[in-house]
């Protein structure tokens, strides 16, 4: 895929990066208001992973389907493209939602939304290991930890609970398999389109969700039109949201991208609170939104002065 200077901005990057969170922010009330539709159970887990992988693998579809208005050429997947794309799909769609789904279980929505900044940290860590244009330094960590002091502002005065290895240590591997996967993406985009890349990575995900939902016992059966309204955003929302996130890695450094995912749980605490008519100005979250935004702009200091990277992460 040709290289073109936007791609690299930090002021694009910033701008397409805070759309993909605040697109993935809409899952959490969208998410509830689906298993409200198809009468689906808190502990449901096997009809859960049908609705998940229902949504991914059509996410899919929709991605593969603007792709070939693109680069239809490079929309096939050859031989060579099954196993890495395979490898990512699992990383980042089957094994990143079954443990979260399994473990989300036991553990409230609120301790949920802390231990999912773990994919942010987990990601630049292991960035520096894989990338040696994309090294670790102070201002890295110290972003990272005062995005993630953010998330627990905004959780302020609620129970957390004990920690469970069948809870919040499933929900912590869930994060840590989605951190591989932003690795991983990068590693395979290098020389493979972005969009057959995330496409087809979310149909070989989803679709293997189904599998083990239906084997496991789970059914997913369609009321009426809402139903099918709602997966219809849900999908089309996770492939654009993907397709462009996985671009912004091609582009650069995984740090720079990754930090953004700590806008997630704030979003989506703020999207469900406009859903649910909730007052979402509160101190804690708007704390938690400086407190996320400073973070975010520790780890991208040099670029939002410098203006743009080279692909090998040097400022431009």
């Amino acid at each position: 895929m040709k290289t073109n200077k936007i791609h690299s901005n930090i002021f694009f990057v910033s701008a397409v990066a805070v759309f993909c969170t605040l697109l993935w922010g809409t899952a959490f009330p969208c998410i509830k208001i689906g298993y409200g539709l198809f009468y689906i159970g808190s502990g449901d887990i096997p009809s859960t992973l049908i609705f998940a992988g229902l949504r991914f693998a059509l996410a899919g579809v929709i991605v593969l389907f603007i792709g070939m208005f693109i680069s239809p050429e490079n929309m096939i997947l050859k031989k060579k493209d099954v196993l890495p794309v395979s490898a990512l799909g699992f990383f980042q769609t089957f094994l990143q939602y079954l443990l979260l789904y399994i473990g989300i279980v036991s553990v409230s929505g609120t301790k949920t939304s802390i231990l999912n900044s773990v994919t942010a940290f987990a990601s630049v860590l292991l960035s520096s290991l894989f990338f040696k244009n994309d090294k670790l330094n102070y201002k890295k960590i110290a972003g990272c930890v005062v995005g993630i002091t953010g998330i627990i502002v905004m959780n302020i005065g609620t129970e957390l609970g004990e920690f469970t290895l069948a809870g919040d240590g499933l929900i912590i591997l869930s994060n840590l398999s989605g951190a591989s996967g932003n690795i991983i993406s990068k590693k395979i985009s290098s020389d493979r389109h972005p969009v057959q890349v995330s496409g087809w990575q979310l149909f070989m995900g989803g679709s293997t969700l189904i599998l083990v939902g239906i084997m496991s016992g789970g059914r997913l059966i369609f009321y009426d039109m809402n139903c099918v309204w709602i997966l219809l955003y849900l999908s089309a929302m996770a492939g654009v949201a993907l397709m462009l996130w996985t671009m912004l890695l091609f582009h650069n450094d995984v740090s720079r991208i990754a930090v953004f995912n700590l806008l997630i749980p704030v979003f989506g605490t703020m999207w469900s609170g406009l859903f649910l008519g909730e007052n979402i100005f509160t101190t804690e979250n708007i704390v938690s939104l400086l407190l996320v935004c400073s973070g975010i702009f520790l780890v991208n200091f040099n670029l939002y002065k410098k203006g743009c990277v080279n692909d090998d992460g040097s400022n431009k």
